[in-house]
């Protein structure tokens, strides 16, 4: 089919030379062989009278033009997209989508592992690919590269839509044989505590508490840095070490782990993990179905003030004596 005198499936070609700036690769990523992709090219040269992608080295560097294209074209296949899984009914039993999802270990632990349970037995053809948030989920999400964002309030993408899932607070995490731990956290010891840290992606990233902690007066000393949430507990077994963690990560963590969960004496501001997808997906009835799946089970996480008053219910419960209240020193 033709528009304005251009052949329109010259613009998936042409989505895949500006996103790869690779024949090869763009060829492997539309399944087509490298000279019908060369050939495209040289048409989309012609019709735009416009070089494109110019070979520097052993790359393709595009041009002012080409890279003034590439959102353009993004989107008007993305709006395609959207007009082609339009459909009246959505049958989650015979549906066989694949949904690519971006969050962080933590997210998928307490979150997204229970909508994979769920799934599997309203969906069982629904396949999920599930990935750690990093440096490029902005452009992830701009691009349609991922259906589904899970990030906290402040690292959402602008011009999309977004809805909070659940909100979260902050506790300490402590080997139950360390002799400390069992005696509470003051702010005093909080600061003189070694601690485990996170910090992941490509920008080494650092999680919300880090970063309010660092508006304060006083610092961690972090001795041991993990690059996700999940590692923390084999790093702090058997040490003095402590981390600070989402209570809910906490609190899942210590049931399954000889560890114990102590009130942060450090006053950290809550947060909410928010559910984000593009824009040109809102009428798309598979994603409607899963963002509904996905709200569902985050309204029945328990309550934080249920979290706190299960204080001592992991591995090890009772053997250590009851914490007393800190007194809570501001960090800021």
């Amino acid at each position: 089919m033709r528009f304005n005198k251009l052949d329109l499936n010259l613009l998936v070609v042409l989505d895949a030379l500006l996103a790869t700036h690779s024949v090869s690769r763009a060829a492997e990523r539309l399944f087509l062989s490298q000279p019908a992709t060369s050939l495209a090219l040289g048409r989309l040269r012609e019709y735009f009278a416009d070089e494109l992608l110019v070979p520097v080295g052993k790359t393709l560097v595009p041009t002012p033009l080409a890279e003034q294209l590439v959102k353009p074209v993004r989107d008007v296949l993305l709006q395609i997209q959207a007009v082609t899984r339009a459909r009246p009914t959505f049958d989650p039993a015979t549906a066989t989508r694949r949904f690519t999802i971006e969050s962080s270990d933590y997210v998928i632990t307490v979150l997204l592992s229970e909508v994979v349970r769920r799934a599997a037995r309203l969906a069982p053809l629904m396949q999920f690919d599930l990935r750690a948030i990093s440096p490029q989920t902005r452009e992830h999400l701009d691009s349609g590269d991922i259906e589904l964002l899970v990030a906290p309030e402040f690292a959402v993408v602008a011009g999309h839509p977004s809805e909070p899932l659940f909100e979260d607070d902050f506790s300490c995490l402590a080997c139950i044989e360390h002799g400390g731990a069992g005696t509470g956290m003051t702010a005093e010891r909080y600061f003189e505590s070694a601690h485990v840290g996170v910090e992941w992606g490509g920008g080494r990233r650092i999680t919300y508490d880090a970063k309010m902690i660092a508006t304060g007066p006083q610092v961690r000393r972090q001795d041991v840095i993990a690059p996700n949430f999940t590692l923390v507990p084999e790093l702090v077994m058997g040490t003095s070490r402590i981390a600070t963690l989402p209570t809910r990560l906490a609190r899942h963590m210590a049931a399954r782990y000889p560890l114990r969960v102590l009130p942060c004496p450090i006053p950290i501001p809550r947060f909410f993990e928010n559910l984000q997808w593009h824009k040109y997906q809102e009428r798309d009835p598979a994603i409607s179905w899963l963002r509904a799946l996905i709200r569902e089970t985050a309204q029945g996480l328990p309550p934080l003030a249920g979290l706190a008053a299960s204080g001592r219910r992991g591995r090890g419960a009772g053997r250590a004596p009851a914490h007393g209240k800190a007194r809570p020193r501001r960090a800021d």
